[in-house]
């Protein structure tokens, strides 16, 4: 089937559907369906799909240019441009492709192992159903030909979050989670409809490919500015769900769902939304270096905060999603300085690796009956050998040990961020930014090595009866696992060859990076090479000395005022519950006792005094004319003597 055949079909417009249709009939009909009937039904529908994104992808992938073929049909009349109507459109270019590949490719392993993992469980047909709903709704995010259709997409896979993270809503810390994160999201979720409104505003049209045509061409009526204000709309909508500083609270609370639910949506899909929100709209930050600035700091200070909280946590999987927040910093960092090919090549190897470390945690988790405090584990390589192999590949994937694939992604941002025209800060900002990449890369090396110790090495220190999980878990970690050692191959740097960096090449003509990068000499980029593997080095070789033995295990805990500050994750929540939460309390609290005294008392009193007055006039409606008489005579008496009094003045 030809490029052209297969879009003018539109058989790329049915990856949505499949998923959607497993949902409708686990929530319809999977109570009466047996184990493991719905998780089948779920894992068939995302490997449909799964099919149908790798056709897209060959067709593609043959093409020079963007493609872009969609189903269309009116929706918002009048809000398409020049009096047409929004059409609800899916698109797929290479960019829209590659992620079409992660979200069914990763999804369905996840899938698999959930079979397994959710076995027994009172809500296993429902949690398939919530499974299938995210990957149909996170589809439409990444197919969506306009923003309004990637904002449904957006909302839909906040909506599932939500329902995934309360999952087991019974439990109160989970329901509060999933809240947490619902809210949060709403937060970055405004400003990015304020980030349409003035595109709308700007352009007259909504549909993504049609505002880039302006922009590369230079017509905009307001000139750049306009471009700078809606980018810093869209940073802060994508900050939202990509838990960025300050809105990046969330993510670790939302471990309260099951583990799949975080390998999924809080490793490999969700919460990379907004990194592909600002790959898919280069064309306007390239065209905004002060929002792109600010775009790239705060990916590096979320980077620093996210490491820094992961050092001294003890929950396996608090652990793992500080490095997330970590990870999307690194993201951030690489769209913020233009190389967006960077950022994507960054959520492609994070998928496989950080899918790969949560679900071996899922594995360790239900090896040792619900423990998830590592200071609860240990000496696990020799009782679970398949989940020890695939975990320590995942440590070495994400600490930037050669030949792994976090080691190749994390060190073409580091070289972005030293080359890039957009963090000058006084002729300085490029290398703090890429020093505090550095920083990050040996605190990583460090945590993880301390997770997969404490996990791992030692002797077992819990009360359990370790035993390996089954092959439907197994098999998907073995996958990934593969991935994570061969994912970093699609975007070697350019000093192995002229044609080594062939995700750059792909991602072109769809997310071209900004211009006006500095040209790395060879020696300085092996240079940077070596210092980015001697980060990680040093992180894993303090790490170990502190844990490979045991008469160093007591200093698990990391008992000082940085480990104290570590598990609070810096106190950053524990600011916002003073400042916002204890803050707002009170002022409903003072609304409260204004309402009660205040209000109450004064319409209490207003309606009592109303009463006797009118109980009082009351008596002068007896319905008796001799009654009326007297009234009429008595204030007819008082009338005169008031004009004699007056008259003697």
């Amino acid at each position: 089937m030809s490029v052209n055949d297969f879009l003018s079909h539109n058989l790329f417009a049915l990856m949505p559907v499949f998923p959607f249709v497993g949902w409708l009939i686990n929530i319809f009909f999977g109570k009466r369906m047996k184990e493991p009937t719905p998780a089948i039904i779920a894992s068939l529908m995302v490997l449909i799909s799964f099919v149908i994104a790798v056709i897209g992808f060959t067709q593609v992938s043959s093409a020079k240019e963007a493609i872009v073929d969609t189903v269309r049909w009116a929706w918002l009349p009048g809000v398409g441009g020049e009096g047409k109507n929004l059409e609800f459109g899916f698109a797929l270019d290479r960019l829209s492709s590659l992620m079409t590949l992660i979200i069914t490719g990763v999804g369905f392993l996840i899938h698999v192992f959930a079979a397994g993992y959710m076995h027994g469980d009172k809500g296993f047909s429902r949690f398939f159903a919530y499974l299938n709903f995210f990957i149909g709704m996170m589809l439409i995010l990444v197919l969506g030909d306009s923003y309004p259709v990637l904002f449904v997409g957006w909302e839909g896979v906040g909506v599932a979050s939500y329902l995934l993270i309360g999952f087991w809503y019974t439990d109160f810390a989970n329901s509060d989670a999933a809240r947490k994160a619902f809210v949060v999201n709403r937060i970055g979720d405004a400003f990015f409809m304020l980030a349409m409104f003035l595109m709308f505003r700007q352009f007259g049209t909504l549909n993504i490919y049609e505002i880039a045509e302006v922009v590369n061409k230079g017509e905009i009526a307001f000139g750049i500015p306009v471009l700078e204000v809606i980018a810093g709309f869209l940073i802060l909508g994508a900050a939202g769900k990509s838990a960025q500083l300050p809105l990046s609270t969330w993510l670790p609370d939302a471990m309260a769902g099951p583990t799949p639910v975080s390998a999924l949506i809080h490793a490999a899909t969700m919460v990379t939304a907004g990194v592909y929100l600002v790959a898919r709209s280069s064309f306007i930050f390239s065209n905004a270096p002060l929002a792109s600035s600010w775009l790239a700091w705060i990916g590096a200070l979320t980077a620093l905060y996210g490491a820094l909280s992961a050092v001294a946590q003890t929950d396996i999987k608090k652990i793992l999603a500080y490095s997330t927040v970590s990870q999307l910093g690194y993201m951030f960092i690489a769209v913020g300085v233009g190389a967006y090919w960077v950022g994507i090549f960054h959520i492609i190897t994070h998928a496989f690796f950080k899918a790969l470390l949560f679900l071996a945690s899922g594995s360790v988790i239900h090896a040792v009956d619900g423990e998830q405090d590592v200071r609860q584990m240990g000496g696990l390589a020799k009782k679970l050998p398949t989940t020890h192999i695939v975990s320590l590949i995942g440590v070495l994937a994400i600490s930037g040990i050669p030949i792994f694939a976090g080691f190749w992604s994390k060190d073409a941002i580091l070289a972005a961020a030293f080359s890039s025209p957009f963090t000058n800060f006084e002729g300085i900002g490029n290398y703090l930014i890429y020093g505090m990449g550095l920083i990050v890369a040996g605190l990583t090396a460090g945590y993880m090595w301390r997770w997969y110790v404490l996990v791992f090495q030692g002797e077992y220190r819990g009360q359990a009866h370790p035993h390996e999980s089954s092959s439907v878990m197994t098999l998907p970690l073995w996958v990934l696992a593969g991935l994570s050692i061969v994912g970093g191959f699609l975007g070697l740097p350019h000093l192995l060859g002229k044609n080594a960096n062939w995700l750059e090449g792909f991602l072109e003509e769809v997310a071209p990076n900004a211009k006006g990068f500095a040209e790395i000499p060879v020696s300085m980029e092996w240079g940077m090479i070596v210092f980015a593997v001697l980060a990680a080095v040093i992180g894993i070789l303090v790490t170990r000395n502190y844990f490979m033995n045991e008469g160093a295990m007591s200093v698990a805990n990391v008992n000082n005022r940085f480990g104290e500050a570590s598990r609070h994750a810096l106190y950053l929540d524990d600011s916002y519950n003073l400042g916002l939460g204890q803050g707002s309390k009170a002022v409903s609290l003072g609304l409260e006792y204004a309402d009660q005294y205040g209000l109450d008392v004064g319409v209490v009193a207003t309606a009592n005094a109303v009463a006797e007055s009118g109980s009082s006039l009351r008596l002068w409606q007896s319905g008796f004319a001799r009654a009326y008489a007297v009234g009429i005579l008595l204030a007819t008496a008082a009338l005169v003597l008031f004009v004699a009094l007056r008259s003697f003045q």
